[in-house]
């Protein structure tokens, strides 16, 4: 075959290129059977019930044996995904938990992926005795129940772990009556995102703060491979690990036309693609390829039955699309593998949907096929997740949100379009898409395909030739955060004045990057000065004899109840309204003071329409005979409150 390049029509860029692609440099090694890492001995057995794991990697063996690791130092390590990041955190929680019987909060960046580490650790938490407690929505009360007989768990998201660690530094130190000693960040190069980074950073700064001055809580950080990981451990003040590392070899692959590239890279660390093969359409009829031109169910069908597929989609509809586009062009063979678990696969949700199931989930399941998005409930996702471990689902067709939120490795993973919604892919994104090629223990090797349409080489070429990405503080821009960073410090107990204010900005990595950059020195004490001014001017504080800034009533609830300072005062402003003339005559009134500000609904008045049975046609039928009988000033207001 020709070496065919297919960027060879577009001017190379010499950027470096993350090498990932072998994952054969480590195997797993046997623990040693007389311990664990320090945990009993049963720890281990329960690893291989309950996750499947007999054996850990070399890297990760190396990793918990690091000096650091016994000398309590914060340890900030970075692999590519699948690398197995996550065992190592939950075996230094489970015995900060057990040996030292201590609490420990674990910050998850999605809701997906904290209710799946709730499950998968509350059998951990029975036998071994500590409790799991999951911080997610309504769930898990601030500050949490005193439970001093056993230690606690705190498996949150990004937002309530903000809170929980309020309420650690506001009693010294301790949840629910018990000293917290280690705070866990899984994706901790979220610190390089706008308003969830900004707020993750202003976390973990509160808490390196506290430590300098009181109580050791180390802090672990897993991230993927970012650039400047040196610059993120010397902010958390951690040692850093780094590896590359896969448990299985990645082929990365551009599918354009009927084309198929492999992707490789040059020793300078441009891009390389070489034609591999052509996607052949014999087995499509003439509607199937009409049905699916870009040949995505030819791509699936390359792996059955053997293996298993995920499908990345740009958006949450297009899930659905192409679920519906892959059923029906796989081939009527696979409905019968696995018959009878489909079958019951089914009942489960049609029990959990009150005896309703999707009516396309309903015929895509018995070809083991299925979408995953937020149209889905939680029940739901959970059953369609076991079924694909469980081999019962062969596809799943999804938003980028899984390749983060949920381990759901695959022989392949198929990429049909770069963008994310509207926006074009970042790299640490297709990183995490791709990383989920290739499932440990059970194949040798995984691949992935990249649909590329012609607009799109020019920025595909430059995704894949990029370097690693850097992670940038925007703590600097996010003022809210700003805010809430400094009346939470105040309401702790942590911070009374306006230098101690300074200090604390001075430990963030939005100053230390500043200053890096030669930004004026005066960079933390004029965002702490700027930022008091608004928060005086709109009544934050209350007046006080001496320089210590105290918090008014409502500051105090803001940050009790883990809310904005701006959106609290609304709130507040509202109620003040609404219980002085409270209409009780209907619930309308309740109805409203119920929705979030956050919410904006948008009325589908056709199938309000439709709903009720009412026709168009009859309404302007019925406004028209009106208009007959009304006066000039009637026939105004009728049109008026006409919305149609």
């Amino acid at each position: 075959m020709k070496n065919v390049s297919l960027f060879s029509d577009v001017s190379m860029q010499k950027r470096q290129l993350e090498t990932t692609f072998d994952g054969n440099s480590q195997k797993r090694l046997h623990v040693d059977d007389s311990e664990f890492f320090g945990l009993p001995y049963k720890v281990k057995h329960m690893f291989k019930k309950h996750k499947r794991i007999t054996q850990l990697y070399d890297w990760q063996i190396e990793c918990l044996n690091l000096e650091a690791i016994r000398s309590r130092k914060n340890l900030v390590y970075a692999l590519p995904t699948s690398g197995g990041k996550t065992l190592v955190a939950e075996i230094l929680m489970l015995k900060e938990l057990i040996v030292h019987e201590r609490n420990v909060i674990f910050i998850l960046p999605y809701v997906a992926l904290v209710q799946e580490k709730v499950q998968s650790l509350c059998p951990f938490g029975l036998n071994l005795e500590f409790n799991v407690e999951e911080y997610v929505g309504g769930k898990g009360k601030h500050p949490p129940l005193k439970r001093k007989r056993k230690s606690s768990l705190y498996v949150c998201t990004l937002e309530r772990g903000a809170g929980l660690v309020d309420c650690m530094l506001a009693d010294n130190g301790q949840l629910g009556g018990r000293s917290v000693g280690m705070i866990v960040v899984d994706e901790l190069h979220l610190l390089g995102e706008q308003k969830r980074g900004a707020l993750l950073e202003a976390t973990l700064t509160k808490v390196l703060d506290y430590n300098q001055s009181k109580y050791n809580i180390q802090i672990i950080g897993m991230s993927a491979t970012i650039g400047n990981m040196q610059e993120i451990g010397s902010f958390l003040n951690a040692y850093v690990y780094t590896r590359d590392f896969r448990p299985v070899k990645l082929t990365e692959t551009i599918k354009f036309n009927e084309d198929i590239f492999v992707i490789n890279k040059d020793i300078d660390g441009s891009l390389k693609t070489k034609l591999d093969r052509k996607l052949h359409f014999d087995l499509y009829s003439a509607d199937m390829k009409q049905l699916d031109p870009s040949g995505i169910g030819l791509l699936v069908r390359e792996v059955l039955p053997s293996g298993s597929c995920l499908i990345f989609c740009p958006t949450k509809s297009s899930c659905q699309s192409i679920a519906k586009i892959i059923y029906k062009t796989i081939g009527r063979e696979e409905t019968q593998v696995k018959l009878k678990e489909k079958e019951e696969l089914y009942k489960a949700l049609k029990e959990e949907g009150d005896g309703k199931v999707c009516p396309l989930l309903s015929r895509s399941i018995l070809f083991g096929v299925a979408y995953h998005n937020s149209g889905l409930t939680n029940a739901e996702r959970k059953l369609l997740e076991e079924a694909f471990l469980d081999g019962i689902l062969k596809c799943i067709c999804c938003t980028s949100t899984l390749a983060a939120g949920v381990n759901l490795p695959a022989q392949r993973v198929i990429i049909t379009s770069p963008y994310v919604g509207r926006d074009f892919m970042k790299r640490s994104t297709y990183r995490q898409m791709v990383g989920r090629a290739g499932r440990a223990g059970l194949t040798e090797s995984g691949d992935s395909v990249l649909l590329c349409q012609e607009n799109d080489k020019e920025k595909i070429k430059v995704l894949l030739e990029s370097g690693i990405e850097h992670i940038d503080s925007c703590l600097g821009t996010e003022e809210n955060v700003v805010f809430s960073m400094i009346l939470s410090s105040i309401s702790t107990g942590c911070t009374s004045s306006q230098e101690q204010l300074v200090d604390l900005m001075k430990r963030t990595l939005f100053v230390q990057q500043a200053e890096k950059r030669n930004v004026e020195c005066t960079v933390a004490s004029d965002l702490i000065e700027s930022c008091l001014d608004k928060l005086r001017s709109i009544n934050a504080f209350d007046k006080s004899i001496d320089d210590k800034l105290k918090l008014t009533t409502i500051a105090k609830a803001a940050v009790t109840a883990n809310l904005d300072i701006l959106e609290a005062q609304k709130l507040y402003t509202e109620l003040l309204e609404a219980s002085s003339a409270l209409i009780l005559t209907n619930k309308l009134h309740l109805l409203y003071l119920a929705v979030p500000y956050t919410e904006c609904i948008t009325i589908d008045r056709q199938n309000v329409l439709d709903i009720v049975g009412i026709s168009i046609n009859r309404i302007l039928y019925t406004l028209f005979k009106l208009r007959n009988i009304l006066s000039g000033e009637q026939q105004s207001d009728l049109v008026f409150h006409y919305p149609y």
